[in-house]
C-alpha cells in the first residue's frame, strides 16, 4: 500500500491548524476555461510510466492557472489553482480547490495586502504581519510552486522567508544538457532547495529562467515530449545526494578501537525471555557481540572504549518489515534505533544502490532485505519496473530478482490470480520468500494456499470475508469495504477462525502496518491524530504539515470507521493469541512511526515483551536470520540501541533512542537526526 506523497517542498506551521472548513461540492471538478495566453502541458511520470498531467496557462498580466490530475495505484490528487504574484515574484494571491490523493475535497486561499498576509484552507488557517518579503507555500499539490519559489528566492539573494513559517535557501548546483521531442536540446540549470523538508529537494530551470520541471523516481513532472530528460536529471541528482550523504557518514560514524567497545552497567533486554539483565555489560568487537556478562565480570581488553549506560536500557536494534526506502530514510532509521528493514517495493536500481552504500559505510542506513515488486499492467495498477501478465513474464520477473540476489518477492494488486502459484513456485525453487497484497479477484486464504509466505497489511485479512472474486480491490475499495463492513465482523466466527487456523498451519507471517490504517480511518483534516503529537513536534515544518491532511473521505461515516479501526486492533490481538507469526512494519514515515506502531500493538492488548520480540528476534526469525541477529547474545551481529527509558514497562520508551550501533558502528541518534531535520527526543 505504498504511499508516495508528491507534497515535496511543502511547509507547515502546526500551531496554525484550525477547525475544518465546509467541504466543497462533491460535483466532479472540471478544468477552468483557458484564457488567452501562454500555455504549457507537462506529464507526470512514476517509475517510467505516465500517471497524470500538469498543465498551466499564463495570462498577459502574469496570472497563472494550473491543473494537476494524477491516477496512480488507483488514486491520486486533482488540483485546480490560480496564482498572482508581486513584482518580486512572491505569491500575492493563491486559490485552489480539488481533492487530495485519497479523495478528500479541499479549498484553499491565500492573499497578501501590503504587510498583511492571510491564508485559509480546509486543513489550516493563519495570518501574519510581515516586515518584508515572504513566499507562501501552498499545501495543495501544485508542482509549479518549485519554479515559482526558486525564481523568487534568486531575486532575494538565494534566501527567502516562507509562510506559514521557515526559510528556504536556493542554490544553483548543476547544469545538464537534455534532449526532447524532435531531437531538440536544452541546457538546464539545477537548483537545490533547502529548508523545506527532511532533505533538500531539486528542481530544474530552462535557459530563459522559466521552470522546466522536477524529477524523482516516484513522481516526476516534465514537459510533454521530454521524457528522455528524466534519466540524466535523476543521475545528476543522485550524484549530488551521494556527495551529501557520504559527508554525513564520514562525520557521524564513530570509529572504534581494535579492542572494541564495552557498554557497561546497562539494563540489557533479553527479548527471548522478556526480562532485563540488570547491571550487565556487552563487549562489541569486529561488528559482533563478543561477550555478555554482569558488568563486574565483563573482561575489558586493553584499549577498549567504555560507555557507562547506568540508568539506560540496551536493546536489540529494531526491525521495520514494511518500508519503501527514500533518500531521508536511512538516517531516520538509524536515528530511531532501527537497524534492519525489509523493503517491499522500490525502484530496483535505487534500492540496490541504497543497500550497497549503507553496507559500505558511504551512507547512514540500516541493513536492507530486498523483496522485489511484481505488478500487473492496467490503468489502476501501481507503477512498477517489473510486471507480469503471462506465465513466461511471471517466471522472468522472479528471475530478475534472483539475479540481483534479493531475499524475496512481493506480489501486488493487479497480478492475475492464476500467476500467483507460478510466481510462488519459481521463487521458492530459488530460495526466495513470497509476500504481498492479495491480488484483485483473489482472497487471502487462496493466496496462502497458492504459496504466500506472508501477507502485507491487516485489511487484506478482512477482505477475505467481505470481497468476492468480482470485487475491484485495486483502488480505495480495499480500504472502504473494510471500513463499511468490519464493525459487524465476529472475530470468533467460524470463517475467521478457519482463516486463523490456516495462517497458523502454513506459518504465514503477517505484517499489519497499523500506522497506515490509523491514518486512513482516524485522521481528520486539520487535526493531528491523538498520540502522534510528540512525533509530529520533532518533524520539520513541511513533513509535520502532512499530519493535517486527513484520511479517507468519510465525514458521514466517521464513527463507523472508528469502530472498524478498533476491529483491526482486535484482529492483531487475535493473531497474537492464535500464535500466528506477526512482525512490525509501518509503510509510513521511516523510524519514528515504527515507535508508534509498537504503541498501537500495545493498544491492541499485546504485552510489551511480546511486542519487542516481534520487532526484533521474531522479525529476524521470519526471514531465517534468528541466531545471527535480533537478540543480545554472544556471536550475534552487534545491532543495538541505547534507550533512555524502560520499554518493558512503557513501550513508548523504545523511541527514546540515545545511540545506535549498526554492526558495531556507533552513531549518536540526535546527531544523525539533525541531518534529516529531526529534533532530538525531549529530555526527561
Amino acid at each position: 500500500m505504498a504511499r508516495h506523497p508528491i507534497l515535496l517542498g511543502m511547509l507547515v506551521c502546526t500551531a496554525c491548524a484550525a477547525s475544518q472548513k465546509p467541504a466543497l461540492s462533491s460535483q466532479a471538478l472540471q478544468p477552468p476555461a483557458a484564457p488567452a495566453g501562454h500555455s504549457e502541458r507537462r506529464v507526470v511520470i512514476s517509475l517510467g510510466r505516465s500517471s497524470g498531467t500538469s498543465s498551466s496557462v499564463t495570462e498577459p498580466d502574469g496570472t497563472v492557472h494550473t491543473v494537476l490530475h494524477v491516477l496512480e495505484n488507483g488514486r491520486g490528487p486533482h488540483v485546480e489553482a490560480t496564482a498572482r504574484f508581486t513584482p518580486d515574484g512572491d505569491l500575492q494571491r493563491f486559490e485552489a480547490r480539488g481533492h487530495h490523493e485519497l479523495g478528500n475535497e479541499f479549498s484553499a486561499r491565500f492573499e497578501r495586502q501590503g504587510k498583511r498576509a492571510e491564508w485559509q484552507a480546509t486543513e489550516e488557517s493563519g495570518s501574519r504581519t510581515l516586515p518584508g518579503r515572504a513566499f507562501y507555500v501552498p499545501l495543495a499539490e501544485t508542482p509549479e510552486v518549485d519554479g515559482w519559489l526558486v525564481r523568487a528566492a534568486l531575486r532575494n539573494g538565494g534566501r527567502l522567508p516562507l509562510l506559514p513559517s521557515g526559510e528556504a535557501q536556493v542554490e544553483r548546483v548543476a547544469e545538464v544538457a537534455v534532449t526532447g521531442a524532435g531531437a531538440s536540446e536544452r541546457k538546464l540549470a539545477g537548483y537545490r532547495i533547502s529548508g523545506l523538508g527532511l532533505t533538500p529537494s531539486y528542481t530544474w530551470l530552462n535557459p530563459d529562467g522559466s521552470w522546466f520541471g522536477s524529477v524523482s523516481e516516484w513522481f516526476s513532472v516534465v514537459p510533454e515530449g521530454w521524457d528522455a530528460s528524466l534519466q540524466p536529471l535523476l543521475d545528476e541528482q543522485r550524484t549530488l545526494e551521494r556527495e551529501r550523504t557520504e559527508q554525513s557518514a564520514r562525520e557521524l560514524a564513530q570509529p572504534l578501537p581494535a579492542a572494541g567497545l564495552a557498554l557497561t552497567h546497562a539494563r540489557v533486554l533479553d527479548v527471548e525471555r522478556g526480562r532485563y539483565l540488570e547491571d550487565h555489560g556487552v563487549l562489541v568487537r569486529d561488528g559482533k557481540i563478543a561477550d555478555v556478562a554482569p558488568s563486574r565480570k565483563l573482561r575489558l581488553p586493553q584499549g577498549v572504549k567504555v560507555l557507562d549506560l547506568t540508568g539506560r536500557t540496551l536493546m536489540p536494534g529494531l526491525w521495520d518489515m514494511h518500508v519503501h526506502l527514500d533518500d531521508a530514510d536511512g538516517a531516520l532509521h538509524i536515528a530511531s534505533g532501527v537497524t534492519s528493514v525489509r523493503d517491499v517495493g522500490n525502484d530496483p536500481d535505487k534500492l540496490d544502490d541504497y543497500k550497497q552504500r549503507y553496507d559500505a559505510g558511504n551512507a547512514i542506513g540500516p541493513h536492507v532485505l530486498r523483496f522485489g515488486f511484481i505488478e500487473g499492467r492496467n490503468e489502476k495498477a501501481a507503477s512498477s519496473v517489473v510486471t507480469a501478465e503471462t506465465p513466461e513474464e511471471a517466471r522472468k520477473a522472479v528471475q530478475f530478482f534472483v539475479d540481483r540476489k534479493y531475499e524475496g518477492v512481493k506480489i501486488y494488486n493487479s497480478v492475475r490470480p492464476e500467476l500467483v502459484p507460478l510466481i510462488a513456485q519459481a521463487a521458492h525453487a530459488r530460495g526466495l520468500r513470497v509476500t504481498g497484497h492479495i491480488p484483485v479477484h483473489m482472497l487471502a486464504h487462496e493466496a496462502v494456499t497458492a504459496g504466500y509466505d506472508g501477507i502485507e497489511h491487516i485489511n487484506m485479512l478482512f477482505l477475505n470475508f467481505f470481497a468476492t472474486h468480482e470485487t475491484d480491490t485495486r483502488d480505495t475499495t480495499r480500504f472502504t469495504l473494510v471500513g463499511d463492513k468490519a464493525p459487524e465482523l465476529d472475530l470468533g466466527s467460524k470463517p475467521v477462525q478457519d482463516l486463523l487456523a490456516l495462517l497458523q498451519q502454513k506459518k504465514t507471517v503477517v505484517t499489519p502496518t497499523l500506522t497506515a490504517f490509523e491514518s486512513l480511518y482516524i485522521a481528520e483534516a486539520g487535526k493531528i491524530i491523538p498520540g502522534l503529537e510528540s512525533i509530529v513536534a520533532r518533524l520539520p515544518p513541511n513533513t509535520a504539515r502532512l499530519a493535517l491532511l486527513g484520511g479517507l473521505p468519510i465525514t458521514d461515516q466517521r464513527e463507523r470507521y472508528r469502530v472498524a479501526w478498533q476491529r483491526m486492533l482486535a484482529m492483531v490481538k487475535a493473531l497474537y493469541e492464535a500464535k500466528i507469526s506477526v512482525v512490525t512494519g509501518t509503510d509510513d514515515l521511516a523510524g519514528l512511526m515504527l515507535h508508534h506502531e509498537l504503541a498501537l500493538f500495545a493498544q491492541a492488548g499485546i504485552p510489551n515483551a511480546a511486542i519487542l520480540r516481534m520487532a526484533t528476534v521474531d522479525a529476524a526469525r521470519s526471514v531465517g536470520m534468528a541466531g545471527h541477529v535480533g537478540a543480545i547474545a554472544k556471536g550475534q551481529r552487534a545491532d543495538l540501541a541505547v534507550v533512555d527509558g524502560d520499554p518493558l514497562s512503557r513501550i513508548e520508551d523504545a523511541g527514546r533512542v540515545v545511540s545506535t550501533l549498526r554492526a558495531g558502528v556507533l552513531f549518536d541518534a540526535a546527531a544523525v537526526g539533525r541531518t534529516v531535520s529531526i529534533q532530538p527526543v525531549t529530555p526527561r
